[in-house]
């Protein structure tokens, strides 16, 4: 007995089909693919070896029947696999639905035909011996439907899989290729075997062995192509899908500028460049285009530094879109290829909503501020107005005793008995009264002066230098009234220079220690109690620690006190002036600011500041 070449190949095909099928089933996390796979192996194998087994044993026509009628068990169903497998491929997120079975319909009622064909007729006539081999006289009416139907499912299959892994792959890659070039072998030789069959046409090397054999070979090259490219490591979704999807706009174009790709989000955003397409230069387009702040050649000159760079350079720009101005951060990345840059993507992120929120809560956050600041003064002119009281009273007494010695004076004038010493006396009196009233008059005005530095903008200080000293007059000043209002003492221990000098806006740092003094006031109640300060050097640092025995502060708002705006005054407080203080300590005097505290112990603020050589000047 001899046997083809074909034939031996075909018993090759079959050790392949077994290697794959322990491959695939070893495989660990399996998904539907992998079962599909799987199947078609399966398929295959009842394929190529009833094959063999028809040629090993066909020689006698019962025998041939059978085997030839156990070909079609695969041949039949491996078409419809097909389209299992690239639904699998192309939508692995969804997978096979229950309608996708109605394509087995056909094959199903193929396996009743084939083996009652003997009854019918239907799909082939009787077999004759031609060259040696058998094979039916004439094809039954059936035998067309299956025929077009296996051809329809094959060509849906393979071109679905040759799609999608072009598309999956965006550019044409070895998995791509390996795919295409599978899924032709098999279409290519069932079209010329079914011709041969039909006397079209005369091939001596195509038999009942080829197309099985073909499919075999399919199925090796999409295994190389799991093997080698990952086909079934990865999630085989359509990029083009994904990207689509993706909120952010993207274009791709060469170093030229010519258009490679864009996604629909980038079409539909920015709609209104006419003539956007593939192929089409980028930089021409935007030459006509005159609605945003960079332009095509600064477009053209980030293009290609990218490039070159070899770096991903991002760049702000606003554009006019709708009437509305928008607002967008364009990263300029570049794609390199062997080693050489060729294309680069500029994705496109809007963050107009960003802008928007940011102003709105710098908007919120002047509002704040202001009525902090004015919560702030009114607190103070309470304060303020209960201590010019006492000077303006003091100034008007002054006045009338001026008043009335003036008065005695000129009466005296024509008094004999008024002796010089008596005008002596009088005009001494008024000179003391004169001083008094300078010294009141020099009090009001340092209070005037301290209310009007402090009242203006909390948002635009002047950084100059102050001295520890000043700091300090300016607090007793602005914190005598409320700290006598309230019951408490206030006592300092300055054990560092008075006169050393700090660099920032006064203002804001009187404002900050007032913040906390009245604080350490309200820990209080209204009780009254002890505040004291102590400021020491240590090194190359002023430290000022504010102290009071107050209730203290809870553990979880002391962890927060600085982080954001928190309050343990309810409807009385916003939680913003320590907050504030903390950012004016850290950014404006670049230095730190913390507390420690214990509920019923009392509450330690801590500010320092770093020292300069030209802090420790003496003011002239």
């Amino acid at each position: 007995m001899s046997f083809s070449i074909q034939f031996y190949i075909t018993c090759g095909t079959i050790v392949m089909l077994v290697l794959m099928g322990i491959y695939i089933a070893m495989a660990k996390k399996k998904k539907i693919l992998h079962f599909i796979f799987l199947l078609i192996i399966i398929e295959i194998f009842i394929w190529n070896g009833a094959a063999i087994m028809r040629g090993a044993f066909g020689s006698n026509l019962a025998n041939f029947i059978i085997w030839e009628n156990i070909t079609y068990i695969g041949a039949a169903a491996v078409p419809v696999s097909l389209i299992f497998l690239g639904i699998a491929y192309a939508q692995s997120d969804k997978g096979l639905r229950k309608r996708h079975l109605l394509l087995l319909i056909i094959p199903v009622v193929t396996q009743i035909i084939v083996w009652t064909n003997g009854s019918h007729n239907l799909f082939y006539g009787e077999f004759v011996m031609v060259n040696g081999a058998y094979a039916p006289a004439s094809l039954g009416i059936y035998a067309y439907v299956h025929l077009a139907y296996s051809y329809v499912c094959m060509i849906i299959g393979l071109g679905y899989m040759s799609y999608f892994a072009i598309k999956n792959s965006a550019v044409w890659s070895a998995q791509a290729t390996l795919i295409i070039i599978g899924s032709v072998i098999p279409l290519a030789t069932n079209v010329i075997y079914t011709l041969n069959a039909l006397g079209i046409v005369n091939y001596a090397w195509i038999d009942g062995y080829s197309t099985p054999i073909a499919f075999t070979f399919t199925l090796g090259l999409y295994l190389l192509g799991m093997f080698r490219f990952n086909l079934l490591r990865i999630t085989p979704v359509a990029l083009q899908t994904v990207i689509n999807r993706i909120s952010d706009s993207f274009i791709v174009v060469d170093t030229e500028m010519n258009i490679i790709d864009y996604n629909k989000t980038f079409e539909d955003n920015f709609h209104y460049i006419t003539n956007l397409q593939k192929g089409e230069n980028f930089y021409k387009l935007l030459l006509s285009l005159d609605n945003a702040d960079m332009g095509a050649e600064q477009f053209k000159d980030i293009v290609t530094s990218a490039a070159e760079a070899n770096d991903t350079l991002i760049k702000d720009i606003d554009i006019e879109m709708d009437g509305k101005k928008q607002f967008f951060t364009i990263e300029f990345t570049p794609i390199s290829q062997r080693g050489r840059n060729t294309a680069v993507i500029l994705l496109y992120k809007n963050v107009t909503q960003q802008m928007n929120d940011m102003q709105q809560i710098q908007d919120n956050q002047s509002i704040l501020l202001e009525r902090e600041r004015l919560a702030s003064l009114g607190q103070l002119i309470g304060g303020i107005a209960h201590n010019l009281k006492t000077p303006i009273m003091s100034v008007a007494g002054g006045i009338d005793q001026i008043k009335y010695l003036s008065e005695e004076y000129v009466t005296s004038l024509d008094d004999a008995e008024v002796t010089k010493d008596d005008h002596k006396e009088i005009a001494g009196e008024m000179q003391d009264w004169l001083t008094k009233m300078k010294v009141h008059m020099g009090y009001m005005s340092d209070i005037i002066t301290t209310v009007k530095d402090q009242a203006a903008k909390f948002t635009n200080p002047e950084h100059e230098w102050f001295t520890l000293d000043e700091a300090f007059k300016r607090v007793n000043i602005l914190m005598q009234h409320e700290i006598t209002a309230n019951k408490c003492r206030y006592t300092e221990d300055v054990q560092a220079d008075r006169s050393l000098r700090i660099e920032g806006d006064i203002n804001s740092m009187v404002q900050i220690m007032d913040n906390i003094i009245v604080n350490a006031i309200q820990s209080y109640g209204k009780k009254g109690g002890e505040i004291a300060i102590r400021v020491t050097r240590k090194e190359n640092n002023l430290l000022i620690v504010i102290s009071d025995f107050g209730k203290g502060i809870k553990d979880d708002v002391k962890e927060r006190l600085f982080k954001e705006m928190v309050t343990t005054k309810g409807k009385m407080g916003t939680g913003l002036g320590l907050y504030m203080s903390y950012s004016t300590i850290k950014g404006m005097f670049r230095g730190e600011m913390w507390v420690e505290s214990s509920v019923g112990v009392g509450t330690d603020f801590y500010i320092q500041l770093p020292i300069h050589e030209d802090m420790v000047s003496e003011v002239e």
